[in-house]
């Protein structure tokens, strides 16, 4: 008598029932109650198993429907904080705006008050002749133009993208460099514009938002510049064309972002600034900006820059933007 299943083997056993032929009816009984006690055995272990089966479904099931909640309730937040990311970097901006404005009207507005006050003395000594009140004029009105200009410039960047356009990336970048302009040539520092000669293409994306990416840059480059010991301060602007993108590539001599934190670089909060200068979410929305928004690239480097001769060793910051032909 060949029995597999040792447990049943081990019973058949204790009955002393080793072949068929000595099966007699009282043996063949006690064979049919332990048959009849595995199968009560195995029906209340199949029960126990649907029933722990069926409570571990319908607790996997609360926890799928509880995690999809979580998951939305976690994808809502980010979103909650994105959107308060964008509007800090905003305001930092705007502050960062404002002071760049006033460097910028000072100079013409003093220019036209002196200019006023000349003019003023002079009819009152009735030393002026026509001539010299229309130069007068003119420069006034050329200095007026300038205060339009900037207005226009800082409307340009308040204004908020609906929808891609096509644009010139250099024109854009431009717009950008006057409004710190006057705060680079206070601090001395000289900006060097190369162009790649057959560069023609138009870039397609959210023209006022790459104002905000260009400006951030800018003016991190002019503080790196300010806190370092180099005496001649330079931000290098290369404007390449590529097959799929138009790339700015902005570089300064100030020697570079330290390797140990240079990755984290654009992760939100992240500063090296004093926290009175500086909330570490200019160039994480700079990413999120060029990045999420416009499809392009966003990424900086340590790299040494040869001019006339000469090293200069700083960081580069590469913002690259898809071109108008592969985007539409």
């Amino acid at each position: 008598m060949n029995i597999e299943n040792k447990v049943l083997a081990r019973q058949l056993k204790k009955l002393r029932i080793d072949s068929y032929e000595n099966l007699d009816e009282k043996k063949f009984e006690k064979l049919l109650n332990l048959i009849s006690k595995e199968y009560e055995n195995t029906d209340s272990n199949i029960y126990r198993l649907e029933r722990a089966l069926e409570i571990s479904t319908s607790e996997l099931r609360k926890f799928n429907d509880s995690l999809e909640e979580r998951i939305e309730t976690e994808v809502q937040k980010n979103r909650e904080k994105d959107k308060q990311l964008f509007i800090q970097s905003r305001y930092a901006g705007m502050g960062e705006m404002i002071g760049n404005i006033a460097h910028q009207w000072r100079q013409p507005l003093s220019a036209i008050s002196t200019i006023s006050s000349g003019m003023l003395l002079e009819l009152e000594l009735d030393m002026c002749e026509r001539k010299d009140i229309e130069n007068s004029y003119e420069k006034i009105l050329e200095f007026t133009k300038f205060l339009t200009q900037t207005i226009e410039d800082f409307r340009g960047y308040l204004k908020k993208d609906k929808e891609k356009v096509e644009f010139d990336i250099l024109d854009i970048f431009m717009k950008s460099f006057n409004i710190v302009e006057s705060t680079y040539k206070n601090n001395n520092i000289y900006i060097n514009i190369k162009k790649d000669a057959h560069f023609s293409e138009k870039s397609f994306g959210f023209a006022n938002e790459l104002i905000q990416v260009f400006l951030n840059i800018l003016n991190n480059a002019k503080d790196a510049l300010l806190e370092s010991e180099v005496e001649e301060k330079i931000v290098f602007i290369d404007i390449l064309e590529g097959n799929e993108f138009n790339t700015i590539s902005i570089i300064d001599n100030a020697g570079g972002i330290n390797e140990n934190i240079i990755e984290k670089i654009f992760d939100p909060y992240f500063t090296t600034k004093h926290k009175s200068q500086g909330t570490g979410i200019g160039l994480y929305m700079s990413k999120d900006i060029v990045e999420k928004n416009m499809h392009g690239k966003l990424s900086v480097t340590n790299i040494n820059k040869n001019l006339d001769g000469t090293t200069y060793k700083g960081a580069c910051f590469n913002i690259s933007i898809p071109k108008s032909n592969t985007s539409n």
